[in-house]
């Protein structure tokens, strides 16, 4: 069997089965376990494959069929144009959490703000932590999570991408760690917070099922975190520091309600496809 018959027949299999981007998943799959580049696959369209090939990649076609997500087969995502690692203890890096990045940068670009101290809470696989040390050449940065398992493989990225120096991670809950030290140096908190209303879990796509429950897990309306989140980040921001959160798109009314007279300047910025994606606020 050929690569071109290969693909052909799981492509298929793949629409048979309702799984959505049938041909990106299969060939994507196929490009890494061959590890070559997705456009080699049709440059070697006519390329036979071994036995164990065939086999291998068979395994990884049924576990997509049972709706486990590609990231998690191939154990890897790109954000930010860097190369993540990730597996099954940490959320999925999403393009739309490129916002959050791309907001900080700038806005330290256009406050000349050269080496913020700078705090991501819930930080997961390292995502957010790490593309804002490599675009922010002084930042320093500090990811907080809860899970074990998530900041283990956060430290993997960090380390993987040379960060070692400027990004630091530790267990603990939202800012508690922070609040027990004391600390309160912070320039800019970040945080894509877990944010699902907890009745709406059961509703999602089979493959986000599959991700940390505690990374989605909201609470009855979704706003548990932010509720503690803006609260305790008073205590660790610098004054005129800022916290940066993503959001559902139909949950900036709600969040900003959340903040009271000791922030100013609450913005909610919307997506590229126009859907409410991040709150702003800075402490007064």
């Amino acid at each position: 069997m050929n690569i071109k018959e290969i693909l052909t027949a799981t492509i298929d299999f793949f629409k048979k089965h309702k799984i959505p981007d049938s041909r990106l998943d299969a060939e994507v799959l196929l490009a890494h376990l061959l590890d070559i580049e997705r456009i080699q696959l049709y440059v070697k369209y006519d390329l036979p494959l071994e036995p164990q090939e065939v086999a291998a990649y068979r395994e990884l076609v049924r576990k997509r069929a049972e709706r486990v997500p590609v990231a998690y087969l191939t154990g890897e995502k790109e954000f930010m144009s860097l190369p993540l690692v990730v597996n099954k203890n940490v959320l999925i890096p999403r393009p739309e959490t490129e916002l959050l990045v791309e907001y900080v940068i700038d806005y330290c670009q256009d406050k000349g703000i050269d080496g913020p101290n700078i705090v991501d809470v819930g930080t997961g696989s390292g995502a957010i932590a790490v593309s804002l040390a490599h675009y922010l050449p002084a930042a320093r940065v500090l990811g907080i999570d809860l899970s074990a398992e998530a900041l283990a493989v956060a430290r993997l990225n960090i380390d993987k991408l040379g960060y070692t120096g400027r990004v630091k991670v530790i267990k603990g809950n939202l800012l508690k760690p922070l609040l027990k030290m004391e600390k309160d140096n912070v320039d800019i908190i970040v945080s894509n917070p877990p944010y699902i209303p907890r009745n709406e879990l059961g509703n999602l796509s089979p493959e986000v099922r599959q991700e940390p429950w505690m990374a989605l897990d909201g609470g009855k309306d979704g706003l548990d975190y932010y509720r503690q989140l803006i609260k305790q980040a008073k205590a660790v921001l610098v004054r005129g520091g800022i916290i940066v959160l993503e959001i559902a798109y139909n949950q900036g009314k709600s969040v900003v309600a959340l903040f009271d007279d000791d922030w100013e300047d609450i913005k909610v910025k919307k997506d590229y496809a126009g859907s409410e994606r991040l709150i702003t606020a800075a402490l007064v």
